[in-house]
């Protein structure tokens, strides 16, 4: 399906890179990448009578804050200082390729999370394995490992637990 140009909810103003919405949807409407469209006008101490009407500029929409605020790749060559209409076009998207990237990201997160909720004492992937720290007879720590029977499978209260009755675990 080809992109079509719609007309945006409300108007903008802009100041460089940033858009100030007024009565606009940004991010019900529009997504980062998306294409907005707007006619600067040159402001009134500028204009000479040999130059050509104001054209229609294109810019690429870098970040969404709220229905009222974004961001544009390059500042309109003048600033929109009064509430101006808008047009935008929506980037062309491969909704399948990203959603399972979405849930990638996801279990990569996830499982980022995961490794840094248990810090040092994550065991291997298999979770067959519980870590622990023991006092030395010179004072100081060391880690130990100690595999579980086979097919265990340990979350973070049950590891807590068999640490707690490691008494000389200094984080217990």
């Amino acid at each position: 399906q080809q992109p079509q140009i719609q007309l945006g909810d409300g108007q903008i103003t802009t100041s460089g890179k940033v858009i100030m919405g007024h009565d606009t949807h940004f991010q019900s409407q529009m997504r980062t990448g998306d294409a907005i469209l707007a006619t600067p006008t040159a402001p009134s101490s500028s204009k000479s009578t040999g130059i050509a009407q104001p054209q229609e500029e294109m810019r690429i929409l870098t970040m969404i804050l709220s229905d009222n605020s974004a961001s544009i790749s390059t500042p309109f060559t003048y600033d929109l200082r009064y509430p101006t209409s808008y047009s935008y076009i929506c980037k062309p998207r491969d909704v399948q390729a990203e959603r399972q990237r979405k849930q990638q990201q996801h279990h990569l997160e996830k499982e980022e999370d995961q490794k840094v909720a248990f810090g040092t004492y994550y065991g291997n992937e298999s979770k067959n394995e519980v870590v622990y720290r023991e006092k030395t007879e010179h004072g100081s720590y060391r880690i130990r490992r100690e595999r579980m029977t086979e097919g265990a499978n340990f979350d973070r209260g049950d590891l807590l637990n068999i640490r707690t009755k490691k008494k000389s675990d200094k984080y217990c």
